[in-house]
């Protein structure tokens, strides 16, 4: 059962995590904050000068046949130079970024999807449970990634170690209602 009544700020800066039961609309919020849904009532407002990114579970944004930095020319408009020292950021070194997307490992597809939103202008990054299928090293090199973002995030996760690390607000969805509280 989705929830009802929403009513919540998110303020630049803050990490806010969104938890709850399977099916209870946590994607289904994230899909309507970043546009992609129209709200089933009421309004749903995004700040000026705010420009969300939304990852997927899924990740399917990158085309056949594209790498690390053909994917990150592609939505950026960034010369190679410039490309290659943004993925570094991003742990991509070397010829890792000449490694074809079907060939990455899901983590470094995870860190791509990050670098491709924050390229892109985007100070507001929803993330549909981004930690799902990463091994511990892949999830600690997301996290080193996502550390160095200066804008808001909303991350539906149900990883505590990550809650307890990067959160600094819990979003709650329970028994048709969302709460929320400061970390």
């Amino acid at each position: 059962s989705l929830v009802s009544g929403i009513n919540a700020e998110l303020r630049y800066g803050q990490r806010a995590v969104l938890t709850g039961p399977n099916g209870c609309g946590k994607t289904t919020l994230l899909r309507t904050l970043a546009g992609r849904l129209a709200p089933v009532a009421g309004v749903c407002r995004v700040g000026a000068g705010v420009k969300a990114g939304y990852m997927t579970q899924e990740q399917e944004e990158f085309a056949p046949g594209e790498n690390a930095l053909t994917a990150l020319k592609r939505v950026s408009g960034f010369a190679e130079t410039e490309a290659r020292t943004f993925l570094h950021r991003y742990l991509f070194s070397g010829d890792e970024v000449f490694t074809p997307v079907e060939a990455l490992s899901f983590g470094q597809r995870s860190r791509l999807s990050l670098a491709c939103l924050v390229a892109q202008g985007c100070n507001l990054l929803l993330l549909d449970e981004p930690l799902n299928h990463l091994d511990l090293p892949s999830r600690d090199q997301f996290e080193k990634a996502l550390a160095s973002f200066e804008g808001t995030l909303l991350v539906v996760t149900h990883d505590r170690y990550f809650i307890q690390r990067a959160a600094t607000h819990l979003w709650e969805m329970r028994g048709g209602g969302l709460t929320t509280r400061e970390m």
